[in-house]
């Protein structure tokens, strides 16, 4: 999927939740799965949702080994990390639509947007490592700084039926 710039317009915030999608791999499975390693079976089990447990590897397609090192890329620990940190649209994602009718709900026509706002793994590990962030290029999407998220949640901004603008680049403010 090319990047592109977030699509100009007027929106309204329908909803803040754990993100996850069968199209991106690492977004499969949600922020904060608590996850199992089995060392002895080289694999990583994460929590269904009725309390079983199944195996990242064979539901996933991602090795022990790779979640080890995704986790040392991310907070230089060479382990399996207690939860699962990897989903590319961070804890929380942020969706909206275009309202058409002008009434703040979510119907008739109108349809979530592909595009959200959201944090990603890398800003989560350096916010949490207390190291420089650095904003990475979006499909679309608006990224966020886990503290510029965390701000916007404490004022209220992300609460359903809240009205947002998207602006073109090229727009000038003066």
């Amino acid at each position: 999927m090319p990047e592109e710039p977030t699509w100009p317009g007027k929106y309204v915030i329908e909803m803040a939740h754990a993100y996850r999608t069968p199209t991106w791999t690492m977004s499969r499975i949600k922020w904060g799965t608590p996850l199992r390693d089995m060392p002895a079976k080289n694999d990583v089990w994460y929590l269904l949702k009725g309390g079983n447990w199944g195996s990242i590897k064979n539901d996933h397609k991602i090795t022990r080994n790779e979640i080890i090192r995704f986790n040392k890329d991310l907070y230089n620990m060479r382990s399996v990390p207690k939860t699962w940190i990897f989903n590319d649209f961070g804890p929380i994602a942020i969706r909206w639509y275009k309202d058409l009718n002008a009434n703040r709900i979510l119907d008739g026509k109108e349809v979530l947007s592909g595009q959200m706002l959201h944090t990603t793994p890398e800003n989560e590990a350096q916010h949490a490592r207390r190291l420089p962030l650095k904003l990475g290029h979006s499909h679309g999407c608006i990224h966020l700084k886990p503290q510029d998220r965390d701000r916007l949640f404490s004022i209220g901004a992300f609460k359903a039926g809240t009205p947002f603008i998207v602006h073109k680049y090229d727009e000038k403010y003066f």
